[in-house]
């Protein structure tokens, strides 16, 4: 009976497996790919803190997976507004503090041009004032040589000695008023560098760009910093949808880390051809079934 019971389930299971193959016509009757049937997707969500209209949001995913079909020469994604794969563009805290950086990072580099001339303006006027200084000193320690010098000489030195203070307050004041200027400047990038840190620390806990979310079958686009790296992003995670995995080469659409290179390198071709090889009707049950048996947990080691 318990034999029965087995082969009844077995039967049950290989009907499942066939029923996902969907073939189209004979010549597919024993051969499969997973590349035959496109995936269709549809955008659920575009954050409009990204100030990102759908309709670009919708070109950008036009232009990643284009990447891909243009590779396999035919359409392995489609949009359908009922598409079973979910794209979406979500802002977080990551996208909030690279927003912060960015903004300080403006912010610090006009200060520092600011700051720039005004200091190269102060040293300039620091050796005028000290050369009038040491010419003044000069000339008081000549006259005090001769005796002292007659009235009129006496008069012109102490207004040239009285106008050169009035320049060493001014002198003085911007001397403060850089003072101030620096510490800003320096405040600004250590609230910079902090802001940076703690953006390494989001980056650190969750995925940089984006994710593809095999189970919910759902993409999550986390950041938008410019066009090529927001579809760079978009055709790597439109890559894991399709199955392919990471590869090491630095240049590939799929190399781990995010990028702003858009043409498909070998190592991306060879992953998307090992993907979209066909295989056999029975390679493909074989593996289902295997699947299937293994969440179902059914232990057919039976007498």
């Amino acid at each position: 009976m318990k034999k029965v019971i087995a082969g009844i389930l077995l039967l049950i299971v290989v009907l499942v497996a066939v029923s996902d193959l969907k073939l189209t016509s004979l010549d597919n009757l024993f051969t499969f790919s997973y590349c035959d049937q496109p995936i269709h997707y549809r955008v659920d969500t575009v954050d409009p803190q990204f100030d990102l209209s759908r309709e670009t949001f919708l070109s950008d995913i036009d232009q990643a997976s284009g990447i891909w079909n243009t590779a396999e020469g035919k359409n392995l994604f489609v949009y359908d507004p009922q598409g079973d794969l979910s794209i979406n563009l979500t802002y977080d805290e990551r996208q909030s503090l690279t927003n912060q950086v960015n903004q300080l990072e403006d912010k610090v580099q006009i200060d520092k041009q600011s700051l720039n001339p005004k200091f190269e303006e102060y040293q300039r006027l620091s050796a005028e004032l000290k050369q009038k200084l040491d010419n003044l000193n000069k000339e008081v320690e000549d006259w005090n040589n001769k005796g002292g010098a007659p009235p009129d000489e006496y008069q012109r030195l102490v207004k040239e000695q009285q106008d050169l203070k009035v320049e060493a307050d001014k002198l003085n004041a911007m001397a403060r008023d850089l003072n101030i200027s620096a510490n800003n400047y320096n405040s600004q990038v250590d609230e910079l560098n902090q802001t940076v840190d703690s953006l390494n620390n989001a980056l650190e806990q969750r995925p940089e760009e984006g994710i593809f979310k095999g189970p919910e079958n759902r993409i999550e686009i986390y950041f938008n910093n410019n066009k090529p790296e927001l579809v760079h992003t978009l055709a790597h995670e439109l890559g894991h949808a399709l199955g392919i995995k990471h590869v090491s080469n630095p240049a590939a659409i799929m190399y781990p880390k995010t990028s702003q290179k858009l043409a498909i390198s070998n190592d991306d071709l060879l992953e998307l051809k090992e993907v979209c090889k066909r295989r056999s009707v029975f390679e493909i049950l074989q593996a289902r079934i295997s699947q299937i048996l293994n969440s179902m947990q059914i232990n057919f080691n039976l007498p």
